[in-house]
């Protein structure tokens, strides 16, 4: 499913190594409060908006001018991907079949979607408050 996802995304996506990603993911798991069990825990997230769909994605203001953003899987062993909002939502169903859970993440400014198993699509913005 990654390399099918990979060639969806096309030219210009990185992957990045496993060093950049562990780098990455303990990043992610600093910067936003997770559960025991590996999902955002929502609770702790007052700036959260429950996504129905794609298009509600491309709707939100808070990703309007986004380029560059980070693709994580909850698979240890597949890297950190980098590609372009466009990109990513285009390809939505290939980037969401490569793991059990997935954050499309913008980590300078604390956002991200969280994209769970059982299909919810969440979208927050931590303040570390």
């Amino acid at each position: 499913m990654f390399e099918e996802c990979m060639d969806a995304l096309g030219d210009n996506t990185r992957i990045y190594s496993l060093d950049e990603s562990v780098r990455v993911i303990a990043r992610l798991v600093f910067s936003f409060p997770f559960t025991n069990w590996g999902s955002i825990d929502w609770n702790s997230v007052e700036r959260k908006i429950a996504i129905h769909d794609v298009d509600e994605i491309r709707k939100l203001d808070e990703f309007e001018n986004e380029n560059e953003l980070l693709i994580i899987w909850d698979e240890m062993n597949l890297p950190v991907v980098e590609s372009t909002l466009e990109k990513i939502l285009n390809h939505f169903d290939d980037v969401e079949a490569v793991g059990f859970n997935t954050w499309i993440v913008n980590m300078e400014m604390n956002k991200l979607i969280e994209i769970s198993h059982d299909g919810r699509i969440t979208f927050g913005k931590y303040d570390g408050n």
